[in-house]
Protein backbone atom coordinates (compact mmCIF):
# COMPACT_ATOMS: atom_id res chain seq x y z
CA UNK A 1 0.00 0.00 0.00
CA UNK A 2 1.26 3.79 -0.65
CA UNK A 3 0.80 5.85 2.30
CA UNK A 4 -1.63 8.64 0.28
CA UNK A 5 -2.63 12.19 2.13
CA UNK A 6 -5.88 10.52 2.87
CA UNK A 7 -7.43 8.04 5.19
CA UNK A 8 -8.99 6.25 2.33
CA UNK A 9 -5.24 5.55 1.11
CA UNK A 10 -6.66 1.48 0.31
CA UNK A 11 -8.92 2.46 -1.71
CA UNK A 12 -7.08 4.68 -3.99
CA UNK A 13 -4.77 1.71 -3.71
CA UNK A 14 -7.09 -0.65 -5.35
CA UNK A 15 -8.26 1.70 -7.63
CA UNK A 16 -4.98 2.70 -9.40
CA UNK A 17 -3.77 -1.08 -8.99
CA UNK A 18 -6.62 -1.75 -11.25
CA UNK A 19 -5.83 0.79 -13.80
CA UNK A 20 -2.03 -0.50 -14.15
CA UNK A 21 -3.37 -3.70 -14.64
CA UNK A 22 -6.10 -3.02 -17.49
CA UNK A 23 -4.05 -0.82 -19.44
CA UNK A 24 -0.36 -2.39 -18.75
CA UNK A 25 0.74 -4.88 -16.78
CA UNK A 26 -2.37 -7.13 -17.70
CA UNK A 27 -1.61 -7.63 -21.18
CA UNK A 28 0.51 -9.92 -22.21
CA UNK A 29 2.89 -7.83 -24.01
CA UNK A 30 6.42 -6.37 -23.11
CA UNK A 31 6.27 -3.77 -25.27
CA UNK A 32 3.12 -2.17 -23.90
CA UNK A 33 5.12 -0.81 -20.47
CA UNK A 34 7.89 0.65 -22.63
CA UNK A 35 5.04 2.43 -24.88
CA UNK A 36 3.24 3.51 -21.68
CA UNK A 37 6.60 4.89 -20.03
CA UNK A 38 7.35 6.89 -23.20
CA UNK A 39 3.48 8.23 -22.79
CA UNK A 40 3.49 9.32 -19.12
CA UNK A 41 6.99 10.77 -18.51
CA UNK A 42 8.74 13.94 -19.16
CA UNK A 43 10.79 13.49 -22.65
CA UNK A 44 13.97 14.23 -20.75
CA UNK A 45 13.60 11.94 -17.93
CA UNK A 46 12.55 8.51 -20.20
CA UNK A 47 15.25 9.31 -22.88
CA UNK A 48 18.21 9.67 -19.87
CA UNK A 49 16.87 7.11 -17.45
CA UNK A 50 14.76 4.65 -19.44
CA UNK A 51 15.18 1.70 -16.91
CA UNK A 52 14.48 3.70 -13.95
CA UNK A 53 11.64 4.90 -15.31
CA UNK A 54 10.83 1.10 -15.87
CA UNK A 55 11.18 0.30 -12.63
CA UNK A 56 9.55 3.07 -11.09
CA UNK A 57 6.46 2.34 -12.74
CA UNK A 58 6.56 -1.86 -12.02
CA UNK A 59 7.08 -0.60 -8.33
CA UNK A 60 3.73 1.72 -8.43
CA UNK A 61 1.92 -1.29 -9.57
CA UNK A 62 3.73 -3.85 -6.71
CA UNK A 63 3.38 -1.35 -4.23
CA UNK A 64 -0.45 -1.09 -4.76
CA UNK A 65 -1.21 -4.44 -4.49
CA UNK A 66 1.09 -5.60 -1.33
CA UNK A 67 0.63 -4.97 2.49
CA UNK A 68 3.31 -2.83 3.41
CA UNK A 69 3.23 0.72 3.44
CA UNK A 70 5.85 2.36 1.10
CA UNK A 71 5.84 6.40 0.73
CA UNK A 72 6.52 7.74 -2.80
CA UNK A 73 10.06 8.88 -4.09
CA UNK A 74 9.83 12.06 -6.51
CA UNK A 75 10.09 9.88 -9.26
CA UNK A 76 7.13 7.58 -8.15
CA UNK A 77 5.16 11.24 -7.68
CA UNK A 78 5.95 12.27 -11.33
CA UNK A 79 5.36 8.77 -13.31
CA UNK A 80 1.92 8.21 -11.24
CA UNK A 81 0.77 12.07 -12.11
CA UNK A 82 1.77 11.10 -15.93
CA UNK A 83 -0.09 7.72 -15.43
CA UNK A 84 -3.29 9.66 -14.24
CA UNK A 85 -3.44 11.94 -17.02
CA UNK A 86 -3.32 9.60 -18.92
CA UNK A 87 -5.77 7.75 -17.36
CA UNK A 88 -8.03 11.27 -17.56
CA UNK A 89 -7.71 11.56 -20.84
CA UNK A 90 -8.98 8.25 -21.45
CA UNK A 91 -12.11 8.85 -19.40
CA UNK A 92 -13.20 11.59 -21.25
CA UNK A 93 -13.22 10.02 -24.64
CA UNK A 94 -14.80 7.09 -23.20
CA UNK A 95 -18.65 6.90 -22.09
CA UNK A 96 -18.60 3.35 -20.80
CA UNK A 97 -15.54 4.10 -18.70
CA UNK A 98 -16.92 3.61 -15.14
CA UNK A 99 -18.52 0.74 -16.22
CA UNK A 100 -14.98 -0.40 -18.04
CA UNK A 101 -12.53 0.60 -15.18
CA UNK A 102 -14.44 0.20 -12.04
CA UNK A 103 -15.67 -3.68 -11.02
CA UNK A 104 -18.33 -4.67 -8.56
CA UNK A 105 -15.83 -4.79 -5.93
CA UNK A 106 -14.22 -1.23 -6.46
CA UNK A 107 -17.73 0.13 -6.72
CA UNK A 108 -18.80 -1.25 -3.50
CA UNK A 109 -15.72 0.47 -1.56
CA UNK A 110 -16.40 3.51 -3.06
CA UNK A 111 -20.16 3.92 -1.63
CA UNK A 112 -18.96 2.98 1.39
CA UNK A 113 -15.68 5.51 1.42
CA UNK A 114 -18.84 8.40 0.31
CA UNK A 115 -21.19 7.01 3.00
CA UNK A 116 -18.18 7.40 5.25
CA UNK A 117 -17.44 11.13 3.88
CA UNK A 118 -21.02 12.23 4.32
CA UNK A 119 -21.14 11.37 8.00
CA UNK A 120 -18.22 13.59 8.21
CA UNK A 121 -19.11 16.62 6.46
CA UNK A 122 -21.44 19.38 7.03
CA UNK A 123 -22.10 20.80 3.61
CA UNK A 124 -24.29 20.28 1.05
CA UNK A 125 -23.27 16.73 -0.38
CA UNK A 126 -25.11 14.14 -1.28
CA UNK A 127 -24.17 10.59 -1.65
CA UNK A 128 -23.97 10.84 -5.46
CA UNK A 129 -21.81 13.68 -5.43
CA UNK A 130 -19.38 12.55 -2.80
CA UNK A 131 -19.58 8.48 -5.05
CA UNK A 132 -18.87 10.69 -8.08
CA UNK A 133 -15.39 12.50 -6.59
CA UNK A 134 -14.04 8.63 -6.65
CA UNK A 135 -14.47 8.03 -10.34
CA UNK A 136 -13.53 11.51 -11.48
CA UNK A 137 -9.52 11.20 -11.72
CA UNK A 138 -9.41 14.61 -12.11
CA UNK A 139 -10.39 15.50 -8.40
CA UNK A 140 -7.54 12.43 -7.54
CA UNK A 141 -4.18 14.82 -7.28
CA UNK A 142 -5.41 16.73 -4.29
CA UNK A 143 -5.96 13.05 -2.42
CA UNK A 144 -2.45 11.58 -3.72
CA UNK A 145 -0.40 14.16 -3.61
CA UNK A 146 1.14 16.68 -0.45
CA UNK A 147 1.82 18.99 -3.57
CA UNK A 148 2.69 19.20 -7.04
CA UNK A 149 5.45 21.39 -6.98
CA UNK A 150 7.37 18.78 -9.83
CA UNK A 151 5.15 20.30 -12.54
CA UNK A 152 6.87 23.34 -12.48
CA UNK A 153 10.52 22.03 -11.34
CA UNK A 154 12.36 23.33 -14.34
CA UNK A 155 11.01 27.06 -13.21
CA UNK A 156 12.29 26.55 -9.74
CA UNK A 157 15.20 25.05 -10.54
CA UNK A 158 16.05 28.41 -13.21
CA UNK A 159 15.35 30.83 -10.58
CA UNK A 160 17.50 28.49 -8.28
CA UNK A 161 20.32 29.03 -10.46
CA UNK A 162 19.99 32.23 -11.13
CA UNK A 163 19.95 33.27 -7.21
CA UNK A 164 16.42 33.51 -6.42
CA UNK A 165 15.38 31.60 -3.96
CA UNK A 166 11.86 33.39 -3.70
CA UNK A 167 9.55 30.28 -5.10
CA UNK A 168 11.43 27.80 -2.73
CA UNK A 169 10.98 30.23 -0.34
CA UNK A 170 7.56 31.33 -0.18
CA UNK A 171 6.62 27.29 -0.53
CA UNK A 172 9.07 25.61 1.17
CA UNK A 173 10.03 23.59 -1.58
CA UNK A 174 13.62 21.74 -1.15
CA UNK A 175 14.80 20.89 -4.26
CA UNK A 176 17.29 18.16 -3.10
CA UNK A 177 13.84 15.94 -2.75
CA UNK A 178 13.22 16.34 -6.66
CA UNK A 179 17.10 15.52 -7.49
CA UNK A 180 16.95 12.47 -8.86
CA UNK A 181 14.24 13.51 -11.64
CA UNK A 182 16.52 16.53 -12.66
CA UNK A 183 18.47 16.04 -15.76
CA UNK A 184 21.26 13.96 -15.57
CA UNK A 185 23.84 16.43 -16.63
CA UNK A 186 22.52 18.99 -13.85
CA UNK A 187 22.71 16.16 -11.23
CA UNK A 188 26.50 15.83 -12.48
CA UNK A 189 27.33 19.37 -10.77
CA UNK A 190 26.45 18.16 -7.33
CA UNK A 191 29.04 15.64 -6.87
CA UNK A 192 27.20 15.30 -3.21
CA UNK A 193 23.72 15.23 -4.91
CA UNK A 194 22.86 18.04 -3.04
CA UNK A 195 21.88 21.71 -4.29
CA UNK A 196 20.93 23.00 -1.09
CA UNK A 197 22.63 23.78 2.08
CA UNK A 198 19.61 21.76 4.09
CA UNK A 199 20.21 18.79 1.95
CA UNK A 200 23.88 18.39 2.80
CA UNK A 201 22.79 18.98 6.67
CA UNK A 202 20.49 16.54 6.46
CA UNK A 203 23.20 13.95 4.83
CA UNK A 204 25.41 14.61 7.45
CA UNK A 205 22.75 13.61 10.41
CA UNK A 206 22.22 10.96 8.90
CA UNK A 207 25.86 9.84 8.63
CA UNK A 208 26.54 10.87 12.69
CA UNK A 209 23.45 8.67 12.78
CA UNK A 210 24.81 5.71 11.15
CA UNK A 211 27.91 6.04 12.39
CA UNK A 212 26.16 6.42 16.46
CA UNK A 213 24.28 2.76 15.96
CA UNK A 214 26.87 0.99 13.43
CA UNK A 215 29.69 2.35 15.12
CA UNK A 216 31.16 3.54 18.40
CA UNK A 217 30.66 7.34 17.99
CA UNK A 218 28.96 7.63 20.39
CA UNK A 219 31.75 7.21 23.29
CA UNK A 220 33.54 10.11 22.01
CA UNK A 221 29.90 11.67 24.05
CA UNK A 222 30.96 10.12 27.12
CA UNK A 223 33.71 10.53 29.91
CA UNK A 224 34.39 8.36 32.80
CA UNK A 225 30.50 6.99 32.40
CA UNK A 226 29.00 10.36 31.91
CA UNK A 227 28.07 12.30 29.28
CA UNK A 228 30.05 15.24 28.18
CA UNK A 229 28.64 19.18 28.47
CA UNK A 230 27.25 20.65 25.91
CA UNK A 231 30.41 22.90 24.86
CA UNK A 232 31.96 18.88 24.84
CA UNK A 233 29.05 18.14 22.32
CA UNK A 234 29.72 21.49 20.05
CA UNK A 235 33.42 20.49 19.81
CA UNK A 236 33.05 17.10 18.25
CA UNK A 237 30.14 18.38 16.16
CA UNK A 238 32.65 21.19 14.97
CA UNK A 239 35.54 18.60 14.09
CA UNK A 240 32.61 16.03 12.58
CA UNK A 241 31.43 18.79 10.25
CA UNK A 242 35.29 19.93 9.65
CA UNK A 243 35.71 16.51 8.16
CA UNK A 244 32.44 15.51 6.53
CA UNK A 245 32.26 19.07 4.60
CA UNK A 246 35.83 19.04 3.73
CA UNK A 247 36.43 20.15 -0.42
CA UNK A 248 33.03 20.37 0.08
CA UNK A 249 32.89 24.38 0.20
CA UNK A 250 30.70 24.85 3.00
CA UNK A 251 32.28 27.48 5.80
CA UNK A 252 31.72 26.35 9.25
CA UNK A 253 31.46 29.15 12.12
CA UNK A 254 31.41 27.95 15.74
CA UNK A 255 29.70 30.61 17.95
CA UNK A 256 28.76 33.26 15.45
CA UNK A 257 27.67 36.17 16.67
CA UNK A 258 24.46 37.12 15.66
CA UNK A 259 22.14 40.01 16.89
CA UNK A 260 23.22 40.01 20.28
CA UNK A 261 24.22 36.69 20.99
CA UNK A 262 25.71 33.58 19.63
CA UNK A 263 24.05 30.92 17.84
CA UNK A 264 26.65 27.32 18.33
CA UNK A 265 26.66 27.05 14.48
CA UNK A 266 26.34 29.21 11.05
CA UNK A 267 27.16 27.24 8.01
CA UNK A 268 27.73 28.87 4.84
CA UNK A 269 28.09 27.40 1.32
CA UNK A 270 30.04 28.86 -1.74
CA UNK A 271 30.41 32.16 0.23
CA UNK A 272 26.56 33.15 -0.41
CA UNK A 273 24.90 34.38 2.22
CA UNK A 274 21.33 33.39 0.72
CA UNK A 275 22.74 29.76 1.17
CA UNK A 276 23.52 30.16 5.45
CA UNK A 277 21.84 27.55 8.00
CA UNK A 278 22.29 27.92 11.69
CA UNK A 279 22.47 25.39 13.93
CA UNK A 280 21.51 25.13 17.90
CA UNK A 281 22.29 22.24 20.02
CA UNK A 282 20.51 21.44 23.24
CA UNK A 283 20.21 18.86 25.55
CA UNK A 284 17.23 17.21 26.06
CA UNK A 285 17.18 17.99 30.11
CA UNK A 286 17.75 21.68 29.24
CA UNK A 287 15.47 24.08 31.29
CA UNK A 288 16.17 26.06 28.11
CA UNK A 289 14.52 23.44 25.08
CA UNK A 290 11.39 24.99 24.74
CA UNK A 291 12.83 28.75 25.03
CA UNK A 292 15.92 27.59 22.90
CA UNK A 293 13.73 27.12 20.38
CA UNK A 294 10.83 29.14 20.38
CA UNK A 295 12.30 32.15 21.23
CA UNK A 296 16.53 32.48 21.21
CA UNK A 297 16.71 30.33 17.39
CA UNK A 298 13.81 32.44 16.04
CA UNK A 299 15.53 35.80 16.98
CA UNK A 300 19.24 33.99 15.64
CA UNK A 301 16.99 33.77 12.41
CA UNK A 302 15.77 37.13 12.18
CA UNK A 303 19.16 39.15 13.01
CA UNK A 304 21.11 37.50 10.40
CA UNK A 305 17.92 36.81 7.62
CA UNK A 306 18.26 33.07 7.47
CA UNK A 307 15.58 31.38 6.35
CA UNK A 308 16.57 27.67 7.60
CA UNK A 309 18.23 26.59 10.62
CA UNK A 310 18.17 23.03 12.56
CA UNK A 311 17.64 23.20 16.00
CA UNK A 312 19.42 19.30 17.35
CA UNK A 313 18.03 17.43 20.41
CA UNK A 314 21.25 15.33 22.02
CA UNK A 315 20.04 12.47 24.20
CA UNK A 316 21.54 10.09 26.81
CA UNK A 317 18.89 8.67 28.34
CA UNK A 318 15.71 6.69 27.46
CA UNK A 319 14.15 9.31 29.48
CA UNK A 320 15.68 12.47 27.69
CA UNK A 321 15.09 10.32 24.49
CA UNK A 322 11.29 10.23 25.20
CA UNK A 323 11.38 13.77 26.12
CA UNK A 324 13.04 14.68 22.48
CA UNK A 325 10.10 12.74 20.49
CA UNK A 326 7.52 14.73 22.85
CA UNK A 327 9.06 17.93 22.39
CA UNK A 328 9.17 17.51 18.60
CA UNK A 329 5.27 16.53 18.60
CA UNK A 330 4.21 19.15 20.99
CA UNK A 331 6.29 21.66 18.73
CA UNK A 332 5.76 21.97 15.09
CA UNK A 333 5.58 25.32 13.75
CA UNK A 334 3.60 26.78 10.73
CA UNK A 335 4.57 30.44 10.43
CA UNK A 336 6.46 32.74 8.36
CA UNK A 337 10.09 31.75 10.39
CA UNK A 338 9.48 28.68 12.31
CA UNK A 339 8.24 26.35 9.59
CA UNK A 340 11.53 25.68 8.05
CA UNK A 341 13.55 25.04 11.46
CA UNK A 342 13.99 21.37 11.26
CA UNK A 343 14.38 19.30 14.54
CA UNK A 344 16.60 16.62 15.17
CA UNK A 345 17.50 14.00 17.69
CA UNK A 346 21.15 13.03 18.54
CA UNK A 347 20.47 9.64 19.91
CA UNK A 348 23.65 9.11 22.32
CA UNK A 349 22.66 6.88 24.44
CA UNK A 350 25.22 3.87 25.42
CA UNK A 351 24.64 1.00 23.24
CA UNK A 352 23.81 -1.96 24.66
CA UNK A 353 26.60 -4.76 24.38
CA UNK A 354 25.11 -8.27 22.51
CA UNK A 355 25.58 -11.26 24.88
CA UNK A 356 28.42 -13.60 24.48
CA UNK A 357 28.05 -16.87 24.52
Amino acid sequence: MILFNTKHFELYNYIIHDFLEIEIFGVEDEEVIFDMAECIYPKYLYREQYNECIKILKELYQWTNDKFYHEMTAFHEIALNGFLEYMSDIQSDCPKFKKLYFNKKLRKMIKKAAIDDMNEIDDDFNLKDLKDMYYDINSYADNLFIDMDFLFLDLIYNNHKMGSTLIEDKLGINLDYYFEILPLDIQKQYKTKHITLSGEISSLLDYIENRIHNGNLNQLFWVDNRPVNEERIHLILENIMDAYFHNKDIEITREALVGNGKVDFLLLKNDNEKEKILIEVKRANSSYLKKGYENQLTKYMYASNCKNAFYLIACFTDSEYNTAYKFIRENVYTDEIQMYINIAVLDLRKRKVPSKF
